[in-house]
């Protein structure tokens, strides 16, 4: 008995320890395992963050650039009262001080255009309002101003009949100033389509100009003579020639230059805001390839604009509008027609990719005195004045001789009216005007967060 008992304690034992080997393995495995996981993962290095891709900047300012500064004055609106006051006490006539406010903005740009409103015949029997004929020593002025270009396609530019027209591009020429808009003979306008084709600093230029019509002046039997935009320019002036106007875009985008510039004589008269048919034609002008536009004709100022446009092949480009710089000088006397600006723009090439684009936009506010209209007596009636620089004098206590108190706040009261018209912030007291380039940069940063 003693022997069986015996042998069922040693059974006991032998499945006892087997069952403690077995629990004393498993738990020295767990440990070994988690010991194993413990090393690897401190000899495991922690995964490096992703890094946030630097987004490409918009803008690369390039290394080899060509740069061209442009400036733009209004119509030339020549009134009798402005050949009173250039002529000199010999005969001859100077011009030069009425224009003198816009001084350093023409004198130092590359290329200086304006628009005039009169015509240079061969007569001494001058005249103003409503068939304009001036003296040739005015083109002899701008000249000497600083002008490079003048715009003749406007409603005046028959005033003289086809001979005037002819001899003011003589007188032009003479006095070594370009121009468009106006030719002499059809040989003349087939040239380039009458384009006027200009290389300024190494950046390529095509400029046309239209003007809706004549003053009911026909150019019958002469057509090339002058561009009209209208075919009914004898009568209602409200049927656009669009097949003119395509062609002519066309004929300038064939050409090849770096930009193009068009100037419009369009509009109503006495309007601060576009009709109609200057915003269907400007956007026309911008989807035919025009990269600047330049508007006249109404006497009185007229909004400006920097626009995105996309062209046929989806590609986008800023492109800048003003519908009118209004008067550049003139003697008349109608609410805003004393208001004008130096229009300034900038344009860059980069010479390396032969990208050509604005870099920046500003406008110099010009106001036109007239010394009877605030009871003043000088040796002078008639002057444009830089507005900020004649504001800042008179406050600073030097009125220029001749402000009064109604002066300097008609002067107040024309500078509001512009900032109202033009937008405050393209007038150069304004940081220079607007920069392009951080324009173009908060355009896409906009785009972005609205996709």
């Amino acid at each position: 008995m003693k022997e069986i008992l015996k042998g069922i304690l040693s059974v006991f034992l032998v499945v006892l320890i087997g069952i403690l080997g077995v629990y004393v393995y498993k738990n020295y495995s767990q440990h070994q395992a988690e010991e194993k996981a413990i090393l690897e993962a401190q000899e495991t290095p922690e995964p490096t963050p992703t890094p946030t891709p630097t987004p490409t900047p918009f803008f690369t300012e390039p290394t080899n650039a060509a740069n061209v500064k442009l400036a733009f004055c209004g119509d030339l609106v020549a009134h009798s009262g402005l050949n009173d006051q250039a002529l000199n006490l010999d005969g001859s006539y100077n011009y030069v001080p009425i224009f003198g406010g816009a001084k350093d903005f023409v004198q130092s740009a590359d290329y200086a255009v304006c628009t005039i409103e009169t015509t240079f015949p061969d007569t001494t029997e001058y005249s103003g309002y409503p068939m304009f004929k001036s003296p040739a020593a005015l083109a002899t002025s701008l000249k000497s101003f600083g002008f490079d270009m003048i715009n003749t396609a406007s409603n005046h530019c028959m005033d003289s009949l086809q001979a005037g027209l002819i001899r003011t591009l003589d007188v032009l020429d003479q006095n070594g100033l370009d121009h468009v808009g106006t030719y002499r003979t059809q040989e003349e306008q087939n040239k380039n389509n009458g384009i006027l084709v200009k290389d300024i600093n190494g950046v390529s230029f095509a400029f046309l100009s239209f003007t809706y019509g004549t003053n009911a002046i026909p150019v019958t039997g002469f057509e090339y003579a002058a561009n009209i935009f209208m075919k009914d320019y004898l009568t209602t002036v409200e049927d656009i020639d669009y097949d003119k106007l395509k062609t002519d875009m066309a004929a300038a985008r064939e050409l090849n230059t770096d930009m193009i510039v068009v100037m419009m004589h369009w509009g109503n008269e006495y309007y601060t805001e576009p009709v109609d048919y200057q915003t269907e034609l400007a956007d026309l002008l911008f989807q035919e390839g025009a990269d600047i536009i330049v508007g006249g004709h109404t006497h009185v100022p007229e909004p400006m604009e920097l626009r995105r446009v996309t062209d046929d092949e989806g590609n986008e480009k800023t492109c800048f509008l003003v519908y009118s710089l209004g008067n550049f000088v003139s003697c008349q006397d109608d609410k805003y027609t004393d208001l004008t600006a130096v229009l300034t723009i900038d344009i860059q090439k980069n010479l390396d990719t032969g990208e050509t684009y604005l870099r920046n936009v500003s406008y110099a506010p010009m106001y036109m005195v007239d010394l009877n209209d605030v009871n003043v007596t000088s040796d002078w009636r008639y002057r444009l004045w830089n507005l900020q620089s004649a504001i800042a004098s008179y406050q600073a206590e030097n009125n220029l001789g001749v402000i009064n108190d109604t002066m300097y706040n008609s002067m107040c009261e024309g500078l509001e009216s512009i900032h109202g018209i033009f937008g405050a912030d393209f007038d150069y007291c304004n940081n220079g005007g607007v920069d392009v380039i951080k324009w173009n940069e908060e355009y896409e940063e906009t785009k972005r967060s609205t996709d």
